[in-house]
C-alpha cells in the first residue's frame, strides 16, 4: 500500500466501534473512505479479486491503527461482526497473550504463546465466519510466532494422491461433531462444491470425535486420514507477519495456525471476522451444519 494511502486511512475520521457494528454504517464508512482517498478503491478491488482467486491476500504497509480503520478496511470483504470474535467479543479483537500470575499464558490459543494448531475459526458455529483479517501491529522477528497455512485443495489433492478416495468422500458427510457452549454442531470437514474445495476443522473438537455417539468407524478413519495429511512434511506453508501487514483469509478454504513464541516477540495482532456479503448467502459453502444438539 502506498504511504500516502496508508497515512490517509490512519488519519481519517471513523464512527466509534459501537456504531460501526452496524453493517450499513460499515458500508457507508467504506464508501466515504474510498471516495476521499484516491487509489484506495482500486487497491481494495484488487485485494478482493486475489482473495476470490487464491483464498487470501497480504496487504503490506497497511494502516493497522486505529481499530476502526481495520474494521472498515475488513468490511470490503464482508460484514464485520462482533459475535464470535474473542472473549469478550469485539468488533476488532486484540490477538495477544493474556497476562497471568507467572507471566504470559502459554495456551495454544489466540490469547496464549503456545503453538496454535491448524484450524478454521468459528468451526463450532452453525454458520462459521467466511473471512478473517489479521492486522499486525507489532511482532519482533526471531522469537517465534510464524503463521501456518494449508489449503483445502492441497489436503484433498494429497488424499487423492495417496488413494484415500473413500476417506475423501466420507469427510464430506455433515456428521462430524464440533462442540460449543450450547451443545454440538455437526458438519462436514472437507468437501467440494461450486468448483472449489472447502474445509472446516478445529483440532480439539475433531480429535475427540470418536467419543461422540453416532460417529462410526469409516468416519473416524477418514478423520484420522485427514489429520495424518496435515502432518505431511512440506504441505503446510510457514511465513512471518510483519508490522503493517493486513492478512485477509478465506476461512472456508484454508486452515491456519501459528508457531509458539516467546514474550520477546511482543506480538499484537488486530482481528476481524466477516460473514458472507448478502449476495453470497445462498452458497452451499458454509459447512452444511445442523443445529446444535445436546452432548
Amino acid at each position: 500500500m502506498p504511504n500516502e494511502i496508508r497515512d490517509a486511512i490512519a488519519a481519517a475520521d471513523y464512527p466509534n466501534p459501537t456504531v460501526l457494528a452496524d453493517p450499513v454504517r460499515q458500508r457507508h464508512s467504506l464508501d466515504a473512505l474510498s471516495a476521499g482517498i484516491p487509489g484506495l478503491d482500486a487497491l481494495l478491488a484488487e485485494a478482493r479479486s486475489l482473495v476470490d482467486a487464491t483464498g487470501g491476500v497480504i496487504v503490506e504497509n497497511c494502516a493497522i491503527q486505529p481499530d476502526e480503520a481495520v474494521a472498515v478496511l475488513s468490511s470490503a470483504f464482508g460484514p464485520v461482526v462482533v459475535e464470535g470474535n474473542g472473549i469478550p467479543p469485539a468488533l476488532v479483537f486484540d490477538v495477544t497473550p493474556r497476562p497471568t500470575a507467572s507471566g504470559l499464558s502459554d495456551a495454544g490459543t489466540s490469547r496464549g504463546t503456545g503453538e496454535f494448531g491448524l484450524h478454521s475459526d468459528s468451526a463450532n458455529f452453525a454458520r462459521p465466519h467466511a473471512f478473517v483479517s489479521l492486522g499486525c501491529v507489532r511482532a519482533e522477528v526471531g522469537h517465534g510466532g510464524e503463521s501456518l497455512l494449508v489449503s483445502a485443495e492441497a489436503i484433498a489433492s494429497t488424499l487423492l494422491a495417496e488413494d484415500r478416495r473413500h476417506s475423501l468422500r466420507t469427510l464430506a458427510d455433515p456428521v462430524f461433531p464440533f462442540p460449543n457452549f450450547e451443545g454440538i454442531v455437526h458438519g462436514p470437514i472437507l468437501w467440494h462444491t461450486n468448483g472449489r474445495w472447502w474445509v472446516r476443522y478445529r483440532e480439539p473438537a475433531s480429535t475427540a470425535a470418536d467419543r461422540w455417539p453416532g460417529l462410526d468407524e469409516p468416519h473416524t478413519t477418514a478423520l484420522a486420514d485427514f489429520e495424518a495429511v496435515l502432518r505431511r512434511p512440506g504441505l503446510v506453508a510457514e511465513f512471518v507477519l510483519r508490522p503493517g501487514d493486513l492478512f485477509v483469509l478465506d476461512n472456508r478454504r484454508w486452515l491456519h495456525g501459528r508457531r509458539a513464541f516467546t514474550a520477546a516477540a511482543n506480538r499484537l495482532l488486530k482481528r476481524c471476522k466477516m460473514l458472507l456479503p448478502p449476495e453470497g448467502l445462498s452458497e452451499m459453502d458454509s459447512g452444511r451444519a445442523s443445529a446444535p444438539t445436546a452432548p
